[in-house]
Protein backbone atom coordinates (compact mmCIF):
# COMPACT_ATOMS: atom_id res chain seq x y z
CA UNK A 1 0.00 0.00 0.00
CA UNK A 2 0.84 4.05 -0.82
CA UNK A 3 2.26 5.64 2.21
CA UNK A 4 2.46 9.03 3.34
CA UNK A 5 5.10 10.44 5.97
CA UNK A 6 2.48 10.01 9.02
CA UNK A 7 5.55 9.04 10.99
CA UNK A 8 5.37 8.31 15.12
CA UNK A 9 8.84 8.13 15.48
CA UNK A 10 9.96 11.01 17.24
CA UNK A 11 6.18 10.82 19.43
CA UNK A 12 7.41 7.14 20.52
CA UNK A 13 11.38 8.47 21.38
CA UNK A 14 9.96 10.65 23.72
CA UNK A 15 7.50 8.61 24.79
CA UNK A 16 9.81 5.78 25.32
CA UNK A 17 12.02 8.50 27.27
CA UNK A 18 10.07 9.54 29.53
CA UNK A 19 8.66 6.19 30.37
CA UNK A 20 12.86 5.09 31.21
CA UNK A 21 12.94 8.43 33.14
CA UNK A 22 9.25 7.61 35.26
CA UNK A 23 10.83 3.94 35.91
CA UNK A 24 14.40 5.42 37.06
CA UNK A 25 12.13 7.67 39.67
CA UNK A 26 10.32 4.85 40.87
CA UNK A 27 13.37 2.06 40.93
CA UNK A 28 15.26 5.47 43.45
CA UNK A 29 11.66 5.19 45.17
CA UNK A 30 11.51 1.71 46.00
CA UNK A 31 15.03 1.80 46.33
CA UNK A 32 14.63 4.64 49.31
CA UNK A 33 11.18 2.92 51.03
CA UNK A 34 13.06 -0.09 50.63
CA UNK A 35 11.14 -2.05 48.25
CA UNK A 36 13.82 -4.21 47.06
CA UNK A 37 11.67 -6.63 45.91
CA UNK A 38 10.57 -5.03 43.10
CA UNK A 39 13.80 -2.66 42.44
CA UNK A 40 15.12 -5.34 39.58
CA UNK A 41 12.02 -5.59 37.76
CA UNK A 42 12.07 -1.60 37.46
CA UNK A 43 15.85 -1.84 36.43
CA UNK A 44 14.53 -4.56 33.99
CA UNK A 45 12.12 -2.00 32.66
CA UNK A 46 14.57 0.85 32.29
CA UNK A 47 16.56 -1.23 30.22
CA UNK A 48 13.47 -1.63 28.11
CA UNK A 49 12.22 1.59 27.67
CA UNK A 50 15.64 2.79 26.97
CA UNK A 51 16.35 0.12 23.97
CA UNK A 52 13.06 1.18 22.80
CA UNK A 53 14.01 4.82 22.94
CA UNK A 54 17.18 4.14 21.12
CA UNK A 55 15.66 2.45 18.44
CA UNK A 56 12.94 3.90 17.74
CA UNK A 57 15.18 7.37 17.05
CA UNK A 58 17.50 5.93 15.23
CA UNK A 59 15.04 3.40 12.73
CA UNK A 60 12.50 4.39 10.28
CA UNK A 61 11.22 1.60 8.71
CA UNK A 62 7.92 0.71 10.04
CA UNK A 63 8.09 -2.95 9.38
CA UNK A 64 10.92 -3.27 11.88
CA UNK A 65 9.17 -0.90 14.65
CA UNK A 66 5.95 -2.48 15.00
CA UNK A 67 7.49 -5.79 16.05
CA UNK A 68 9.84 -3.56 18.46
CA UNK A 69 6.88 -2.32 20.22
CA UNK A 70 5.22 -5.60 20.39
CA UNK A 71 8.19 -7.02 21.83
CA UNK A 72 8.57 -3.52 24.04
CA UNK A 73 4.64 -3.58 25.33
CA UNK A 74 4.78 -7.87 25.69
CA UNK A 75 8.26 -7.19 27.65
CA UNK A 76 6.56 -4.87 30.00
CA UNK A 77 3.01 -6.66 30.20
CA UNK A 78 4.89 -10.01 31.59
CA UNK A 79 6.55 -7.91 33.54
CA UNK A 80 3.84 -6.75 35.43
CA UNK A 81 2.35 -9.74 35.54
CA UNK A 82 4.99 -11.08 37.66
CA UNK A 83 5.28 -8.32 40.18
CA UNK A 84 1.26 -8.14 40.46
CA UNK A 85 1.39 -11.48 42.09
CA UNK A 86 3.05 -10.27 45.06
CA UNK A 87 3.03 -6.53 44.86
CA UNK A 88 -0.31 -5.34 43.49
CA UNK A 89 -0.87 -2.23 44.83
CA UNK A 90 2.45 -0.98 43.60
CA UNK A 91 1.56 -2.43 40.08
CA UNK A 92 -2.06 -0.72 39.59
CA UNK A 93 0.02 2.16 38.19
CA UNK A 94 1.46 0.05 35.08
CA UNK A 95 -1.96 -1.31 35.10
CA UNK A 96 -3.25 1.45 34.05
CA UNK A 97 -1.34 3.35 31.48
CA UNK A 98 -0.61 0.02 29.82
CA UNK A 99 -3.97 0.62 27.32
CA UNK A 100 -2.86 4.20 26.90
CA UNK A 101 0.33 3.10 26.15
CA UNK A 102 -0.54 0.00 23.54
CA UNK A 103 -2.90 1.67 21.41
CA UNK A 104 -0.69 4.59 20.96
CA UNK A 105 1.91 2.63 19.54
CA UNK A 106 0.46 -0.23 17.79
CA UNK A 107 -2.27 -1.26 15.56
CA UNK A 108 -5.58 -1.61 16.75
CA UNK A 109 -5.90 -5.15 16.63
CA UNK A 110 -2.91 -5.86 17.85
CA UNK A 111 -3.46 -3.53 20.64
CA UNK A 112 -6.85 -5.03 21.23
CA UNK A 113 -5.55 -8.39 21.67
CA UNK A 114 -2.56 -7.52 24.07
CA UNK A 115 -5.05 -5.46 26.14
CA UNK A 116 -7.41 -8.52 26.53
CA UNK A 117 -4.48 -10.58 27.09
CA UNK A 118 -3.49 -8.56 30.29
CA UNK A 119 -6.83 -8.13 31.42
CA UNK A 120 -7.84 -11.68 31.67
CA UNK A 121 -4.44 -12.43 32.89
CA UNK A 122 -4.97 -9.81 35.84
CA UNK A 123 -8.26 -10.57 37.04
CA UNK A 124 -7.14 -14.24 37.55
CA UNK A 125 -4.49 -13.34 39.92
CA UNK A 126 -6.63 -10.17 41.80
CA UNK A 127 -9.23 -12.68 42.32
CA UNK A 128 -7.64 -14.06 44.68
CA UNK A 129 -5.95 -11.16 46.40
CA UNK A 130 -9.44 -8.76 46.97
CA UNK A 131 -13.17 -9.56 47.36
CA UNK A 132 -15.45 -9.64 44.55
CA UNK A 133 -16.04 -5.54 44.81
CA UNK A 134 -12.54 -4.19 44.71
CA UNK A 135 -11.70 -7.11 41.88
CA UNK A 136 -15.43 -5.70 39.50
CA UNK A 137 -13.99 -2.24 40.64
CA UNK A 138 -10.41 -2.52 39.13
CA UNK A 139 -11.87 -3.99 36.28
CA UNK A 140 -13.97 -1.61 35.46
CA UNK A 141 -11.53 1.72 35.98
CA UNK A 142 -9.47 -0.76 33.30
CA UNK A 143 -12.12 -1.28 30.86
CA UNK A 144 -12.92 2.28 30.75
CA UNK A 145 -9.57 3.17 30.11
CA UNK A 146 -9.32 1.00 27.48
CA UNK A 147 -12.65 1.83 25.74
CA UNK A 148 -11.22 5.91 26.16
CA UNK A 149 -8.30 4.84 24.27
CA UNK A 150 -9.42 2.44 21.70
CA UNK A 151 -11.92 4.91 20.55
CA UNK A 152 -8.81 7.29 20.26
CA UNK A 153 -6.98 4.71 18.58
CA UNK A 154 -10.15 3.92 16.28
CA UNK A 155 -10.45 7.66 14.90
CA UNK A 156 -7.03 8.62 14.64
CA UNK A 157 -6.88 5.11 12.18
CA UNK A 158 -10.31 6.84 10.78
CA UNK A 159 -8.36 9.80 10.16
CA UNK A 160 -5.15 8.47 8.78
CA UNK A 161 -7.44 6.38 5.90
CA UNK A 162 -8.78 9.86 4.92
CA UNK A 163 -5.65 11.09 4.89
CA UNK A 164 -4.20 8.49 2.75
CA UNK A 165 -7.16 8.61 0.59
CA UNK A 166 -6.84 12.41 -0.13
CA UNK A 167 -3.16 11.85 -0.80
CA UNK A 168 -3.40 8.93 -3.89
CA UNK A 169 -7.07 9.77 -4.99
CA UNK A 170 -7.91 12.46 -7.93
CA UNK A 171 -10.40 14.61 -6.57
CA UNK A 172 -12.32 15.28 -9.68
CA UNK A 173 -12.57 11.99 -11.19
CA UNK A 174 -12.26 9.87 -8.02
CA UNK A 175 -9.67 7.46 -9.72
CA UNK A 176 -5.93 7.71 -8.04
CA UNK A 177 -3.74 9.84 -9.04
CA UNK A 178 -0.41 10.38 -11.38
CA UNK A 179 1.50 10.28 -8.29
CA UNK A 180 0.03 7.12 -6.98
CA UNK A 181 -0.05 5.93 -10.29
CA UNK A 182 4.47 5.71 -10.46
CA UNK A 183 4.21 4.32 -7.32
CA UNK A 184 2.06 1.59 -8.17
CA UNK A 185 4.46 1.20 -11.87
CA UNK A 186 7.66 0.72 -9.68
CA UNK A 187 5.53 -1.72 -7.55
CA UNK A 188 4.13 -3.65 -10.10
CA UNK A 189 7.14 -3.32 -12.63
CA UNK A 190 9.15 -5.27 -9.76
CA UNK A 191 6.38 -8.10 -9.43
CA UNK A 192 6.29 -8.65 -12.80
CA UNK A 193 9.83 -9.01 -13.52
CA UNK A 194 10.27 -11.46 -10.24
CA UNK A 195 7.49 -13.42 -11.68
CA UNK A 196 7.63 -13.18 -15.55
CA UNK A 197 4.30 -12.39 -16.23
CA UNK A 198 3.01 -9.24 -18.95
CA UNK A 199 2.45 -5.80 -17.66
CA UNK A 200 0.28 -3.51 -20.08
CA UNK A 201 -0.74 -0.08 -19.74
CA UNK A 202 -4.08 1.22 -21.10
CA UNK A 203 -4.10 5.48 -22.01
CA UNK A 204 -7.09 6.95 -22.99
CA UNK A 205 -7.41 10.54 -23.36
CA UNK A 206 -10.66 12.66 -24.16
CA UNK A 207 -9.78 15.16 -26.98
CA UNK A 208 -10.30 18.70 -26.76
CA UNK A 209 -10.59 18.60 -22.40
CA UNK A 210 -9.60 22.05 -22.23
CA UNK A 211 -12.45 23.62 -24.39
CA UNK A 212 -14.72 20.99 -22.97
CA UNK A 213 -13.77 22.38 -18.81
CA UNK A 214 -13.70 26.02 -20.53
CA UNK A 215 -17.08 25.73 -22.08
CA UNK A 216 -19.07 23.63 -19.70
CA UNK A 217 -17.46 24.74 -16.61
CA UNK A 218 -15.78 22.76 -13.99
CA UNK A 219 -18.94 21.05 -11.88
CA UNK A 220 -20.01 19.35 -15.62
CA UNK A 221 -16.36 18.81 -15.97
CA UNK A 222 -15.59 17.03 -12.97
CA UNK A 223 -19.55 14.92 -13.23
CA UNK A 224 -17.98 13.90 -17.15
CA UNK A 225 -14.93 12.66 -15.31
CA UNK A 226 -16.51 10.46 -12.44
CA UNK A 227 -18.67 9.04 -15.14
CA UNK A 228 -16.29 7.93 -17.21
CA UNK A 229 -14.64 6.57 -14.61
CA UNK A 230 -17.47 4.42 -13.58
CA UNK A 231 -17.96 3.00 -16.82
CA UNK A 232 -14.53 2.27 -17.28
CA UNK A 233 -14.96 0.42 -13.70
CA UNK A 234 -17.66 -1.76 -14.95
CA UNK A 235 -16.07 -3.07 -18.39
CA UNK A 236 -12.77 -4.19 -16.82
CA UNK A 237 -11.09 -7.08 -14.88
CA UNK A 238 -11.39 -6.99 -10.81
CA UNK A 239 -7.54 -6.30 -10.95
CA UNK A 240 -7.41 -3.63 -12.99
CA UNK A 241 -6.61 0.10 -11.91
CA UNK A 242 -7.54 3.40 -13.33
CA UNK A 243 -5.40 6.45 -12.70
CA UNK A 244 -6.13 9.85 -13.64
CA UNK A 245 -3.71 12.93 -14.47
CA UNK A 246 -6.32 15.69 -13.94
CA UNK A 247 -6.26 16.58 -17.41
CA UNK A 248 -8.46 14.31 -18.75
CA UNK A 249 -6.89 11.39 -19.50
CA UNK A 250 -6.89 8.01 -17.90
CA UNK A 251 -4.29 5.30 -17.46
CA UNK A 252 -5.29 1.83 -16.72
CA UNK A 253 -2.78 -0.58 -15.08
CA UNK A 254 -3.58 -4.13 -16.60
CA UNK A 255 -1.33 -7.05 -14.87
CA UNK A 256 -1.01 -10.06 -16.49
CA UNK A 257 -2.44 -8.68 -19.72
CA UNK A 258 -0.30 -9.66 -22.97
CA UNK A 259 -0.35 -7.31 -26.19
CA UNK A 260 -3.46 -9.42 -27.92
CA UNK A 261 -5.75 -8.71 -24.35
CA UNK A 262 -4.98 -4.96 -24.58
CA UNK A 263 -5.23 -4.64 -28.44
CA UNK A 264 -9.11 -6.31 -27.75
CA UNK A 265 -9.57 -4.55 -24.23
CA UNK A 266 -9.02 -0.93 -26.55
CA UNK A 267 -11.55 -1.92 -29.35
CA UNK A 268 -14.02 -3.12 -26.63
CA UNK A 269 -13.74 -0.08 -24.53
CA UNK A 270 -13.95 2.29 -27.88
CA UNK A 271 -17.38 0.30 -29.02
CA UNK A 272 -18.97 0.90 -25.63
CA UNK A 273 -17.70 4.49 -24.83
CA UNK A 274 -18.38 5.58 -28.05
CA UNK A 275 -21.86 4.78 -27.15
CA UNK A 276 -22.60 6.99 -24.53
CA UNK A 277 -24.35 10.12 -24.59
CA UNK A 278 -22.48 12.08 -21.63
CA UNK A 279 -25.03 14.64 -20.91
CA UNK A 280 -24.48 17.89 -22.02
CA UNK A 281 -21.00 17.23 -23.02
CA UNK A 282 -22.63 14.85 -25.67
CA UNK A 283 -20.14 12.44 -27.53
CA UNK A 284 -16.40 12.18 -26.83
CA UNK A 285 -13.62 11.47 -29.24
CA UNK A 286 -11.05 9.35 -27.33
CA UNK A 287 -7.84 8.73 -28.25
CA UNK A 288 -5.90 6.29 -27.39
CA UNK A 289 -2.32 4.64 -26.40
CA UNK A 290 -0.93 1.05 -25.42
CA UNK A 291 2.20 -0.13 -24.09
CA UNK A 292 3.29 -3.51 -22.37
CA UNK A 293 6.49 -3.79 -20.75
CA UNK A 294 9.70 -4.70 -21.95
CA UNK A 295 12.71 -6.18 -20.09
CA UNK A 296 14.64 -4.45 -18.14
CA UNK A 297 12.21 -0.96 -18.91
CA UNK A 298 11.96 1.51 -16.21
CA UNK A 299 8.22 3.14 -14.89
CA UNK A 300 9.39 6.45 -16.46
CA UNK A 301 9.65 4.97 -19.97
CA UNK A 302 6.90 2.44 -19.59
CA UNK A 303 4.51 5.37 -18.73
CA UNK A 304 6.27 7.78 -21.87
CA UNK A 305 5.64 5.18 -24.40
CA UNK A 306 1.49 4.78 -22.99
CA UNK A 307 1.35 8.78 -23.39
CA UNK A 308 3.53 9.24 -26.34
CA UNK A 309 0.80 7.16 -28.88
CA UNK A 310 -2.04 9.62 -27.32
CA UNK A 311 0.45 12.19 -28.22
CA UNK A 312 0.47 11.16 -31.90
CA UNK A 313 -2.83 10.42 -32.85
CA UNK A 314 -4.41 13.30 -31.64
CA UNK A 315 -1.66 15.11 -33.69
CA UNK A 316 -2.57 12.52 -36.80
CA UNK A 317 -6.55 13.19 -35.96
CA UNK A 318 -5.48 17.04 -36.60
CA UNK A 319 -3.46 16.62 -39.37
CA UNK A 320 -6.74 14.63 -41.09
CA UNK A 321 -9.27 17.60 -40.38
CA UNK A 322 -7.23 19.84 -42.01
CA UNK A 323 -6.76 17.80 -44.97
CA UNK A 324 -10.57 17.21 -44.91
CA UNK A 325 -11.10 21.37 -44.87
Amino acid sequence: MFEISMEKGPALTLLYGLLMAASTVLSASHYWYGHFDILLINLISIAIFGFASVFSSINRNQYYSKYINVLTLCAIALLMQYQLSFQPSLTFHWIYIFPILSYFTLPLAWAFGLNMAVLISSLSQLIFIYDFQQCLRLVLVYTLIGMCSLCYAYLNAIKQKRLLDLAVTDYQSGAYNSRFLLHMLHQEISRSQFTKRTLSLLALSIDDYPQILEIHGRDSSVKLLKEFRLKLIKLLRAGDEIFHNGRGTFYILLPNCPIEGIVVLKERLQMHLDKVQWGDVGELQLNTGLATLKDQEQAESFLHRAGEQVVKQQQTALRLLAFNH
